[in-house]
């Protein structure tokens, strides 16, 4: 009669499958998902926006594109399956960069060879992987390649909503007119489209940054459906959120008229934070000067906007009180101890995950900053604008 296995032994290879399995998605999702060791975006302050595109191997619609972008730089990516079919870099002269596309599997030496014959103008430097494995790096660096985000897609709205300072837009699956008006409108708002090397200081994913993001996905878009937020940073130095809301903290003291009181009609500020650490890396004046222009655009929107039509007070809850009254804030502390004790540790926890500098060198208590209607547009509205 046969001795019977042990349980933990019948148990030992399916465990380690799943075990093996387990491991090579989460590598998988660190770098597709992620994207640890895969390029994401530039350095936040700066007014560069890098543009990807799939150059398609048919001459017509290589042309077609081509000849919308009309000279704006981007990044062009030749898949390893139409090597053969381009004869030629797409366009000698223009400002273009060539980039691989290639399966997980392929030779990557050898394609990038073939490729960096048909761009004499500049090196390939970059891969866009069909799919990302827990070896993609690994091979990209073994052909002197870096893998890069795909970046989001969809139609010029999406993408206009998706854009930031130093981050990267994918414009496949655009017609060449719509490519053609999305790189007008982004000059527009200020960016400057490049390739996706020539961003400053491009870098992959930090521990940093997926915090920064998980953040913004979850509070801060909570915040902004709940409170029905007004984003004023389609510019890429635009600083300010608003919501049109009653002022719901303590009565503001006026020395030289009435107090306002709770329930006054009211703006509320909220600063982009990843935004405004990102400039300030610049300079300090330099993020002085966007928080100035900023304020233009929270004057613009109490002027034209309906929802702020009868909003009497812009006021914020900030531990930046400091900063601001040199353009026309005043402050006063919130007047329960206990409560600003509270909130200063939150609010320099952000500072912290943000990276601003010398965040943990003291903890700043929050107070609450604000102008009056009349003051913000006499500073900062159209009049103001036109008198200059």
């Amino acid at each position: 009669m046969s001795a019977s296995r042990h349980p933990l032994r019948v148990l030992t290879l399916p465990l380690l499958g799943v075990g093996t399995w387990l491991a090579w998605q989460l590598a998988v999702t660190a770098q597709s998902r992620a994207h640890f060791g895969v390029l994401r975006e530039g350095q936040g302050g700066q007014v560069k926006i890098g543009l990807g595109v799939t150059l398609p191997a048919a001459p017509a619609a290589r042309e077609a594109l081509l000849a919308a972008l009309d000279g704006t730089p981007v990044t062009l990516f030749v898949h390893t399956r139409d090597l053969s079919a381009l004869q030629a870099h797409p366009r000698p002269g223009t400002p273009h960069e060539l980039a691989l596309g290639a399966p997980a599997r392929h030779d990557l030496p050898r394609a990038r060879h073939a490729l960096q014959q048909r761009s004499p103008d500049r090196p390939v430097t970059l891969l866009r992987p069909d799919t990302y494995t827990p070896t993609t790096a690994r091979r990209a660096r073994h052909a002197q390649l870096r893998p890069v985000w795909r970046g989001p897609t969809g139609t010029p709205d999406d993408l206009l909503a998706a854009a930031e300072p130093g981050g990267l837009l994918n414009l496949d699956g655009l017609m060449p007119d719509q490519v053609r008006a999305l790189t007008t409108e982004l000059r527009a708002r200020g960016y400057q489209p490049s390739p996706i090397s020539d961003l400053n200081a491009l870098r992959s994913e930090t521990p940093r940054g997926l915090l920064q993001r998980l953040y913004r996905r979850t509070f801060d878009a909570h915040f902004d459906r709940q409170h029905h937020t007004l984003p004023l940073t389609q510019r890429p130095r635009a600083l300010f959120r608003v919501s049109a809301r009653p002022y719901d903290g303590p009565a503001i003291q006026r020395p030289e008229a009435p107090a306002i009181p709770p329930g006054t009609p009211a703006a509320e500020l909220h600063i982009y934070s990843k935004r405004l650490v990102a400039i300030a890396e610049l300079s300090a004046l330099t993020g002085l000067r966007a928080v100035q222009t900023s304020l233009h655009d929270v004057a613009h929107t109490l002027e034209t906007h309906p929802d702020y039509r009868d909003a009497q007070l812009v006021y914020a809850l900030t531990i930046f009180a400091g900063v601001l009254g040199p353009l026309g804030f005043r402050s006063q502390p919130l007047p329960d101890r206990r409560q600003a004790r509270v909130m200063a540790v939150f609010f320099n926890l952000l500072r912290i995950l943000y990276g601003a500098k010398n965040a943990g060198e003291h903890v700043r208590e929050p107070e609450i900053i604000w102008m009056t209607r009349s003051d913000l547009l006499n500073r900062y509205g159209s009049a103001r604008t036109r008198r200059r």
